[in-house]
């Protein structure tokens, strides 16, 4: 099933290990976002063998991946950096960020040959190209952090982060906790524009069975301000029949338009407090 030291490749194949892969599987698109942190232990506790998360995209035909034991199960660690894939985790200026804080993911093969095994460029857009490998890295868009045992852990796409009154949010993560909720059954969480905190988090849900609207959506905002910085709760909650979707079930943000003027949204803003 599994060596002391390593989940072997050849064990996969054999379908003791499940893998689930996050990163871009074409440009500007999602691929995965790896494994609800909540859910990754119960899972390996219901089903008796690891699930491992990997890192990879297109652009790079790489890939990383955390499985070498002790794994750290629970944390959307996907792997350190190897030979063939050297690592930075960058701020907007693209400067090196301190251990554990969230920045942006950017990776070349190395200093000598930054593109060797990589993809040969955007078709017919050279300048996107560019713009992508720009200082001889390439960007990824995916924010993450790095421990100070060098282990990489996701945060989300870039696209995907929440900017509210100067605060980041990811909204991988309050989704992560909204599907936890008994009652939800789908989630997807983005920003809004917000008069006064440049953006909110807005939280669309689909329910595994009808239920009041208001009660609904205070129970889900209860669930979140207990268990999350309160300012990563959701100001709004849609509550939706269906989510768009593509055919392998990964949701459509890019689909969802914005819902504030519906009238069966729930405008919870104002009990986003900070306490204690």
């Amino acid at each position: 099933m599994m060596s002391n030291q390593r989940i072997m490749s050849g064990a996969w194949a054999r379908g003791s290990c499940f893998v689930i892969r996050i990163g871009r599987s074409s440009p500007g698109r999602r691929d995965c976002a790896g494994i609800e942190p909540q859910l990754h232990a119960a899972f390996e506790v219901r089903f008796g063998f690891p699930m491992v998360e990997v890192w990879g995209m297109t652009e790079m035909v790489r890939a990383l991946a955390d499985n070498f034991e002790p794994r750290q199960v629970g944390t959307r660690a996907f792997g350190r950096a190897v030979p063939g894939i050297e690592v930075r985790v960058v701020d907007e200026p693209d400067r090196n960020v301190a251990h554990e804080m969230p920045g942006e993911m950017l990776v070349r093969h190395s200093a000598a040959t930054p593109r060797r095994g990589c993809f040969s460029g955007y078709l017919d857009d050279a300048a996107a190209t560019e713009v992508a490998w720009r200082g001889g890295w390439f960007h990824t868009g995916d924010t993450v952090w790095r421990g100070a045992d060098g282990m990489l852990h996701f945060v989300d796409r870039k696209k995907n982060i929440i900017r509210r009154s100067g605060e980041n949010i990811a909204a991988a993560e309050v989704e992560a906790l909204l599907l936890t909720h008994p009652n939800v059954l789908q989630a997807a969480v983005m920003a809004v524009q917000d008069e006064l905190r440049e953006e909110e988090v807005l939280a669309c849900i689909v329910f595994k069975r009808a239920l009041p609207v208001e009660q609904a959506a205070e129970a889900l905002f209860q669930h979140c301000f207990e268990r999350l910085a309160y300012n990563k709760a959701p100001g709004w909650v849609h509550i939706v029949d269906s989510l768009p979707t593509t055919g392998t079930q990964k949701i459509q943000k890019h689909a969802i338009f914005d819902p504030r003027s519906v009238p069966c949204i729930v405008d919870l803003r104002s009990r986003k407090r900070r306490t204690g």
